[in-house]
């Protein structure tokens, strides 16, 4: 049972952008890494400023981004939230509230560090694809 569990878990962490260019073993590793909360609709997920200590998967339902209490996006199935100020290890830049009850992944950035650690090529891939972001936001300006 704890097999299946966590190739379902894989298999939803493979939605995500970030992992795009991740290999089975590295979502493999980091399926065992997470767990899985459901939360309800108004609850903070990352609060602005603060450190946290995990980062969210939402496997389904919608949350808001805001950022000095503006809203300045909304975020659905696959989105990751936290990973910013991980990577910074800076305290997160917006508040992630539930707007509708939701399933998450939570990713505990102790066990992402572990991860990390051990697979040089899923570092690669993950700086690969937040460089990308870097890219469309330039854009943007």
């Amino acid at each position: 049972m704890q097999l299946k569990s966590r190739d379902k878990k894989q298999s939803r962490l493979h939605r995500v952008g970030l992992f795009a260019g991740a290999s089975s073993k590295a979502l493999r590793n980091l399926a065992e890494a997470v767990e899985d909360v459901s939360v309800s609709a108004g609850h903070v997920l990352i609060k602005q400023g603060i450190h946290h200590h995990q980062s969210f998967v939402i496997d389904r339902g919608t949350a808001t981004v805001d950022i000095d209490g503006r809203v300045v996006a909304e975020l659905s199935d696959g989105d990751i939230v936290g990973e910013l100020a991980y990577f910074a290890q800076e305290p997160a830049t917006a508040t992630v509230t539930a707007k509708t009850d939701l399933d998450a992944l939570i990713i505990p950035h102790n066990r992402l560090d572990q991860v990390l650690e051990n697979d040089p090529k899923f570092v690669r891939s993950i700086a690969t694809e937040l460089a990308k972001r870097l890219i469309a936001t330039d854009a943007l300006l």
